[in-house]
Formats: C-alpha cells, structure tokens, sequence
C-alpha cells in the first residue's frame, strides 16, 4: 500500500511540471498598438517555445479578410506574408498556435497603418526625422508594456494551472487515503 501511495506522489510531483510548458508570444512585428508608417508586407511573431506547422494567422481590417500571400512556421515563428502593403487603417491579427507540448493557445494584437504619401514625405522630412525618434520612443514603451501584459498573462495562466492541479492531487490523495481505511476495516 505504502508504494501505490508513493507512486501516486511521485506522479503528482510530475505533473506540474508538464503543465508549465505551453508556449506563450514573444515579439511581434508590427508591435501590439504601434503605428506603422512604412509599407508592411510581413507581419512575424515569435514565440517562446517552436510552435508547429498547424499553426495559422488571420489579419483582418474593419471585420474584413486580409488575403494572404503565405504563411509559414519557421522554429519559434509564425510569418504571414501579405500581397500587397497593407493600406492606412486598423488591423488585427488573430493567431492560433499548437506548441511543442501540444496545447493550444490562441491571441491576437491590433495595430494602426498610417503611411504619409511620397509627396507629402519629401516636404516633411526633417518633421519626420524628429518624428521617428518620438515614434521609436513609443514603440519601445508600447513594447515594455506589451512584455508586461505578456508577463501578467503567463503568471494568471500558471497559477490557474497550479490551482487546478493542486484540487486534482488533494482529490487522489483523498482518494487513496479512503482507499486504505476501507481496506483496513476489512
């Protein structure tokens, strides 16, 4: 009895370790809510762990389809690569990913596309050099933000998983311990 109760413990102990393994955004380009002000032809995210080939991106503007050249898995990342630079607007990307240890996630991030015409730039490039210096300050404190949602993410994810694998362990435990009083009765 001692060695089906150490077993049991043993398998727990396990468990949690397996559960901790899902796969979770690293980086994206474009950056969750940047501003983009050149052609964009490919968007890339990259994740923690490599994903697997099964996994698909969607871009879409006003609820609409964006019609992709390709998409293709590369190790840690998911590449979509657009037939044309994307026009001035709002977008989305939904991904869906299944990670190395076979789980599923699912997320998206938005970002604007704002490209001045060629005209426009020529008589605004010394506007524009102060501009992209304001723009990369942004896109960095866009990016600590990003990581920290990202950071919440996983630590909410981790705990629902600890917490529910804890019930599961007390449940066993339980389990076996009613198992051996019944059987001590006998």
């Amino acid at each position: 009895m001692k060695k089906i109760i150490g077993l049991l413990l043993a398998c727990f102990l396990a468990v949690p370790t397996v559960s901790f393994a899902h796969t979770h955004v690293q980086t994206t380009v474009p950056e969750n809510g940047a501003t983009v002000t050149a052609p964009l032809k490919e968007i890339k995210l990259t994740f923690e762990t490599h994903i697997e080939k099964i996994s698909t991106v969607t871009v879409t503007k006003d609820g609409q389809k964006i019609s992709l050249a390709s998409q293709k898995v590369e190790g840690h990342d998911l590449i979509a690569s657009l037939d044309q630079p994307l026009i001035n607007g709002s977008y989305t990307v939904d991904w869906e990913i299944v990670g190395e240890d076979g789980h599923v996630m699912k997320d998206s991030i938005a970002f604007k596309v704002d490209v001045k015409d060629e005209a426009k730039e020529e008589n605004t490039q010394a506007a524009g050099k102060d501009s992209e210096k304001k723009q990369d300050a942004t896109q960095s404190e866009q990016h600590q933000k990003s990581a920290a949602a990202n950071d919440e993410k996983t630590e909410n994810n981790d705990s629902s998983s600890f917490f529910v694998i804890m019930i599961i362990a007390i449940v066993v435990v339980v389990g076996a311990l009613l198992l051996i009083f019944r059987k001590k009765k006998s």
